[in-house]
């Protein structure tokens, strides 16, 4: 039997939704039937490359979301690129890349 470790508090995830849209979100909790997320970005390819967009405009970023499994195909942690420029999105704080020299 195939067991899926649950994903950290916290954690940078990237759910594909049943009708194409691609979130990225910060994973605060897991239940049963949803997962409770913060800050959730819609990924909007562009000329430039990858942007991510607020999903919801009339919501506080402050605010906890729920996003149903039911409407869920796919969801793997974020690749680095990806959670960089999501914290940077949403925070305005850019990472530091490890290896990267800082002068």
């Amino acid at each position: 039997m195939l067991v899926n470790k649950p994903y950290e508090e916290n954690q940078i995830v990237s759910f594909k939704l049943v009708n194409g849209d691609e979130v990225v979100a910060k994973v605060v909790e897991e239940q049963a039937e949803a997962f409770i997320v913060s800050k959730p970005c819609t990924v909007m390819p562009s000329q430039q490359g990858i942007g991510l967009l607020q999903s919801l405009f009339t919501s506080s970023l402050d605010s906890n979301v729920t996003l149903d499994k039911k409407h869920i195909m796919l969801h793997a942690p974020t690749i680095k690129d990806i959670e960089s420029h999501y914290i940077k999105t949403t925070t305005g704080i850019e990472p530091v890349n490890a290896g990267a020299i800082v002068t």
